[in-house]
């Protein structure tokens, strides 16, 4: 019995110390990267865009600290320590790469007013995606052997593949992206945000694994992210001819009455496309 209930008492501890964490991602959501009151926005104000916006971050946080939390345990105490280290560099990364990519990918607007004051939901969509995204890669590269600072290294370039595959859909949809967001299109938001949901995924790859050396890594890496800007383009045709039997989804998307359906089911295309990737590597 007892030794069951050691490993039950040792997860609850890691659990309780992972919300922990959260509490301070939470914060530092608030007070560093919005600067918004949550509470009266999220429960006097009922915004469902800052919601979104913040359940995707928190998604992300929780995906970054599986690397804190992932494999052999050294003893609780080192465990402890350890979940403590990496799942605050995991929060600090997550943030930078968020602010960096937003400040990139959507230039054109105050992106906190949009999610805040506007309640703009395609705006929350995009900043959803981002953190997601951002937080497989943190995945892959706390899992990683190696010092840290060489996975801070492949982070920096997993961001640069990331925000080119961003302008990348961007200049390949056939409409004005920025545009439809600045109409508060939900659907056309839900679309690239899982574009880069789909592309951070594959970029796991490409920064995951033990470090080899820098030539053998840095070849690696730039073959896998080559290969995931393919594949992104290769997967939006794909969920026009097999997910929506032919039909343009992006064309559904900037209706009169966007049609929010279609851009789930390309969202979905990337996303589900991006899982079965990984799995067959």
């Amino acid at each position: 019995m007892a030794e069951h209930l050691l490993p039950m008492a040792k997860s609850l501890v890691y659990v309780l110390e992972a919300f922990a964490l959260l509490w301070l991602a939470r914060l530092a959501y608030a007070r560093l990267y919005r600067r918004v009151d949550l509470g009266h926005e999220l429960f006097t104000r009922n915004n469902p865009a800052l919601a979104m916006a913040l359940a995707g971050y928190l998604l992300g946080v929780v995906i970054g600290l599986g690397g804190a939390l992932w494999g052999p345990s050294a003893g609780l105490r080192a465990d402890v320590a350890a979940i403590a280290l990496t799942g605050l560099k995991g929060i600090a990364l997550m943030l930078a790469a968020s602010w960096v990519s937003e400040k990139a990918l959507l230039p054109h607007f105050d992106n906190t007013a949009e999610v805040v004051r506007d309640q703009n939901l395609g705006a929350a969509f995009v900043e959803a995606g981002l953190h997601i995204a951002n937080g497989l890669i943190v995945l892959a590269i706390l899992q990683g052997q190696g010092p840290w600072w060489i996975g801070v290294v492949f982070w920096v370039l997993a961001q640069g593949v990331l925000l080119l595959a961003g302008l990348l859909y961007e200049w390949v949809t056939p409409h004005d992206v920025h545009r439809e967001l600045e109409r508060d299109n939900a659907a056309v938001g839900l679309a690239f945000g899982g574009a880069l949901v789909g592309m951070g995924n594959i970029l796991s790859l490409a920064v995951g694994g033990d470090f080899e050396g820098w030539a053998q890594s840095l070849v690696l890496f730039a073959e896998d992210a080559f290969f995931g800007l393919l594949m992104l383009l290769l997967l939006k045709k794909l969920s026009d001819l097999v997910l929506a039997g032919g039909v343009k989804l992006g064309s559904e998307q900037v209706e009169a009455a966007p049609n929010v359906g279609a851009g789930l089911l390309e969202a979905f295309g990337y996303i589900g496309g991006s899982m079965l990737i990984v799995w067959v590597f």
